[in-house]
């Protein structure tokens, strides 16, 4: 078999079981043709960008990972510099509500790569209220963090003990988490590490993902390595005293 009769998008077709949507269904929920999604699924044919990104919203997916061409559309090709929106040389440089008002936005992904669970316990003070409601609503919700927490109160069942319990969230532990990285949707707030400081004075950059995404696609990629290979957390069973 030559390249020239391999068709069909099987991106889109993993993504359509993986959310139980039939082709039918799809078409519907966009309020096209099923013909037109049968052509996307069994064709190379890519869709216009208002029908892929609200199909990919659809399916919690990536509209540039279904349809790598849909960037060709477009007239001009952002680059890495466009995707940055601010640029804070230090944490406590940063806007403090940013980080609550980046997750309330969220309508699809909420991702949480977090090493330093204090802070953000700190900087969200309704942090399980905010991701509880989030999930209910059908946003997708994952958090990750690190394997064996440095210090003795920085683990998820210390910080975070009722998360454990909410419905829709998927929580995982992964020994190689070092940066911070905060997904709502398109942007992204990356903490950045410095070998030899602490983290309070790593560079924070405030990202929004545009088209193929020239910079936020490495940072993506890495969110989905780190939850396709880390453990899923498990709710520590406590001891408790019995008389003799």
């Amino acid at each position: 078999m030559t390249s020239a009769t391999i068709t069909g998008n099987e991106r889109l077709r993993a993504a359509m079981v993986a959310a139980n949507v039939t082709i039918e269904g799809l078409a519907d929920h966009l309020g096209i043709d099923p013909k037109s999604v049968d052509r996307w699924l069994n064709t190379d044919r890519t869709p216009h960008a208002r029908n892929a990104e609200a199909a990919a919203k659809y399916l919690h997916a990536d509209a540039y990972h279904l349809w790598p061409r849909l960037g060709e559309r477009h007239r001009s090709t952002p680059t890495a510099q466009d995707e940055v929106v601010a640029c804070y040389p230090m944490r406590s440089t940063a806007p403090y509500a940013l980080w609550r008002t980046t997750l309330a936005g969220a309508t699809t992904v909420i991702d949480l790569a977090v090493s330093n669970l204090l802070f953000l316990a700190d900087a969200v003070w309704d942090l399980p209220t905010l991701l509880a409601d989030k999930a209910s609503a059908g946003v997708r919700v994952r958090i990750v963090t690190p394997e064996d927490p440095a210090g003795p109160v920085t683990g998820l069942n210390d910080v975070f003990p009722s998360l454990l319990t909410v419905p829709g969230l998927r929580l995982s532990t992964h020994p190689g988490l070092r940066a911070d990285v905060l997904r709502a949707d398109d942007d992204l707030l990356v903490t950045t590490p410095i070998d030899g400081s602490t983290p309070a004075l790593a560079p924070v950059l405030h990202l929004r993902r545009l088209g193929p995404a020239p910079l936020t696609g490495g940072y993506l990629a890495t969110l989905d390595h780190l939850f396709a290979t880390a453990t899923p957390a498990r709710p520590v069973a406590h001891l408790r005293a019995v008389a003799a």
